[in-house]
């Protein structure tokens, strides 16, 4: 079973910290309630040729919040390979969510048939977990 990590009030996933490149999309989507604290789930696609996993997302964040950075965690000591999206913003209830994209690649030697991704709010809040194919 992974652990998590504490610093101060903030809470990093499991795992280690990987390389990632992430933008704004600067499209926001808006739903007709509000929804509750919890991150909405990301939306994923992977690819692996050659020895490379190459991971494309979008994560759902309060169109209210400034996100400056978003870090990404792997941790392989689950059945299916994780990965945790991580930012820290206050935790609130909205219905207009910003979309953010994240690339990131890890080499692994086998193709795995699928990966899920969470998206993590460090002080601490998670999605739901995302299953991703990967393909070829």
């Amino acid at each position: 079973m992974s652990t998590t990590k504490t610093t101060e009030n903030i809470v990093i996933p499991p795992g280690v910290k990987i390389s990632s490149e992430f933008k704004c999309l600067n499209s926001i989507i808006t739903f007709t309630k509000p929804r509750n604290s919890e991150p909405l789930q990301p939306l994923g696609q992977a690819y692996y040729a050659n020895g490379l996993l190459q991971i494309s997302t979008v994560a759902f964040i309060d169109a209210n919040q400034k996100i400056e950075s978003i870090s990404v965690y792997y941790d392989d000591t689950l059945e299916i390979p994780t990965f945790y999206l991580t930012y820290d913003k206050p935790e609130t209830e909205v219905a207009k969510f910003m979309s953010y994209q994240i690339n990131f690649n890890i080499k692994m030697s086998d193709k795995p048939e699928m990966i899920e991704s969470f998206v993590w709010d460090e002080d601490p809040r998670t999605s739901r977990g995302t299953y991703t194919t990967v393909q070829s």
